[in-house]
């Protein structure tokens, strides 16, 4: 293929694929594949004396991909149209470094929709890369060397000193101190008991229930006292009426938070599948770019809404003026909620869904998307809300009932805040109705509800921990680290999170400090608009990282120091409270020879993989461990999983592991470990 004049150059290949079919044979779109720089996997990768970090080209296919397009862009007119946030600008930004000596000229294309006129205006008006705004890569710079710093240097401290596999996260551990607290809520909860005294009444034929009106009555004796004294009272005096009309709006368009709550509480799917279906969703034009804090419309989606609306429900279901919504955050609203792109009706909708290869969960999550964003544009809902006062033997009992006189948006979309809807007779003040029964329940107080994935993203927006990007990645995380585990929808920390958050607590209490991870995102978000530095970030973070108390010796250490020093014959309990002449101790008189068990195990992995297993593996301890986990790999490329192991993952909502046994082997013998416990 000859040189093309312009080369546009995105994340995802499937993106990539869809753009092309837009732009023709004049453009080549390529993809980056993700991330293609990082920070190293098997070291820090970060200077620490003035915070520089050193990326690195991720693997071979990027290293391929990177050459390819460097060829491309030789003297071409590039526009780098990677995603319009954070993590995507800095792929962006990386990518400019790698071409602006080669290239013509590189703009900076953002595409918050995959459909032909939106893409072919923001090509046509995107401004030169250099005149974009360098702080949000800077901000990414922050957030990821700040985020290996904690990990890579917390995480070995706290494995050592509880004894044990930890990690520890700036975001993820907040988050996983939250489900731990609200467990200790839950286990530190007394029930108390308290008492509903209700009634069934009639007028003509229809029977609706009338509740004392004091909702909870705490005092039993109190309780039964009235109940007695109305047991053989046969109707009901009316006192009081109250009619009111009731008018309830439509909620705002999705942000990516509310998308991921819903997503959960309606089609219990895990914040990450939203994200990885939403992604699909945008890469084939059906949606808007689903990472957003915003829950503006464009004023051009709008009249297509409203014209939807007109042509479909009809003009009564159309307000007099459009309705704005905008988001707390003013920068949020550069760019707009998440929203259909196609102003078609729920049938065609799937049947785009269909043509494009996709999976009935996407049409379920499309389904919502379109919904939510037809009704933010319609009518109020009209109800008529009745409430009576009855008195029975000089006591009070009252009743409500909503009858709706008008659906408004509910006609589309009334999938949460269900009304109260019991049906009330009309009713004349003074008049008598008959009693025909009465009730008194003994009820108990509940305690607060497990976080589910979504409402644990809630509370996270809520405090203000972590960002629209984040939010399905510390979901994930959580769960993959063994710090949480799901009971049905509801989320239940193992042992593993309480040892971790006592520990944390105790020595870095500022990890687990929701009110200081906020301001560090606040620090983030100030480091975007430039008002502030990213190392100067970075520099707090490293700082409280080195500001503990002294490292304490592990109960681990301990009891293998100890069985050492009887097997070796030596007294070591004048340095059993110092980890440095502990640890020296280990190092020397540490066995170097494999186990009767690491040796038996190594040799039927070498006749189920055929790997050459030598003398020298068979001497050392260390080798021989590095053999095995080479062969497990390549045994596990054959392994196929049971059908009880699947059971136990898709019960647990990790279905997403299915397809990767060596990952899902260890989430499995690390979730039936946590069950003996």
């Amino acid at each position: 293929m000859g040189k093309s004049k312009k080369v546009v150059i995105v994340e995802s290949p499937k993106k990539a694929r869809e753009i092309q079919k837009i732009l023709g044979k004049d453009f080549s779109v390529k993809a980056t594949i993700g991330h293609f720089k990082d920070l190293p996997e098997k070291e820090m990768g970060v200077d620490l004396k003035n915070f520089k970090p050193k990326f690195v080209i991720k693997s071979k296919n990027h290293k391929k991909m990177l050459s390819e397009i460097k060829k491309l862009a030789e003297n071409a007119e590039v526009y780098i149209a990677t995603d319009p946030d954070r993590e995507g600008y800095a792929i962006g930004y990386f990518m400019y470094q790698e071409l602006k000596k080669k290239a013509k000229g590189i703009k900076r294309a953002e595409f918050h929709e995959i459909t032909p006129k939106h893409i072919k205006e923001v090509i046509k008006k995107a401004p030169e890369f250099e005149k974009t705004n360098f702080g949000l890569f800077d901000a990414f710079l922050g957030r990821r060397v700040g985020d290996r710093i904690v990990g890579y240097i917390l995480s070995p401290i706290a494995s050592k000193e509880i004894g044990g596999r930890f990690s520890v996260g700036r975001v993820q551990s907040p988050a996983v101190r939250l489900v731990v607290d609200r467990e200790r809520e839950i286990q530190a909860f007394k029930p108390t008991p308290y008492y509903v005294l209700s009634v069934l009444l009639e007028k003509s034929d229809i029977p609706f229930t009338a509740f004392y009106e004091k909702q909870r009555i705490e005092d039993k004796a109190l309780a039964e006292k009235i109940y007695k004294e109305i047991k053989e009272e046969t109707e009901a005096t009316v006192v009081e009426i109250q009619k009111k009309q009731i008018k309830q709006s439509p909620k705002p368009p999705f942000t990516t938070s509310v998308l991921q709550q819903t997503a959960n509480a309606q089609l219990r799917f895990s914040p990450e599948k939203t994200m990885l279906l939403a992604q699909d969703l945008f890469e084939n034009g059906l949606i808007t770019y689903h990472r957003t804090d915003s829950v503006r419309i464009s004023d051009e989606a709008v009249k297509k809404i409203r014209a939807f609306i007109k042509e479909h429900f009809g003009q009564e279901y159309l307000p007099q003026k459009a309705k704005k919504y905008s988001s707390k955050n003013t920068q949020a609203d550069a760019h707009e909620a998440i929203r259909i792109t196609n102003f078609v009706p729920i049938e065609k909708q799937k049947q785009l869904v269909q043509e494009k290869g996709l999976t009935e969960d996407h049409f379920k999550l499309l389904r919502l998307i379109y919904q939510r964003t037809v009704a933010s544009q319609m009518k109020e809902a009209v109800y008529e809300r009745t409430t009576a006062i009855f008195d029975i033997k000089g006591y009070r009992f009252k009743t409500t009932g909503s009858v709706i006189t008008f659906d408004g948006y509910k006609r589309l979309y009334n999938i949460e805040d269900k009304e109260d809807t019991q049906k009330i007779p009309p009713l004349q003040k003074g008049e008598k109705l008959q009693k025909l029964d009465q009730k008194l329940e003994e009820k108990w107080t509940k305690p607060p509800s497990r976080y589910t994935e979504g409402s644990l993203v809630r509370k996270l927006e809520e405090l203000g921990i972590g960002r629209p990007s984040t939010y399905a990645t510390i979901m994930k995380t959580i769960k993959d680290r063994g710090y949480v585990t799901k009971e049905g929808n509801a989320l239940k920390p193992t042992q593993a999170a309480y040892e971790l958050i006592d520990y944390l607590d105790k020595k870095y209490s500022w990890v687990v400090d929701y009110d200081f991870t906020k301001k560090m995102e606040d620090f983030l978000d100030s480091v975007e608009q430039k008002k502030k530095k990213w190392k100067e970030f970075v520099k707090q973070i490293y700082e409280k990282t080195q500001s503990s108390s002294k490292a304490v010796v592990s109960k681990k250490m301990l009891n293998y120091a100890l069985d050492l020093a009887e097997k070796h014959g030596k007294d070591i309990s004048h340095i059993l409270d110092n980890p440095e002449e502990l640890k020296k101790f280990i190092d020397q008189h540490k066995e170097t020879k494999p186990t009767e068990k690491q040796i038996a195990y190594a040799k039927s992995l070498a006749e189920k993989t055929g790997i050459e297993l030598t003398e020298e593996v068979l001497q050392d301890k260390e080798k021989i461990k590095r053999w095995i986990n080479r062969a497990k790999r390549e045994a596990m490329k054959s392994y196929k999983l049971s059908e009880k192991q699947k059971a136990v993952l898709i019960k647990n909502g990790r279905e997403d592991l299915i397809d990767k046994p060596e990952k899902a082997l260890k989430w499995l013998s690390s979730y039936f470990r946590r069950r003996k416990k």
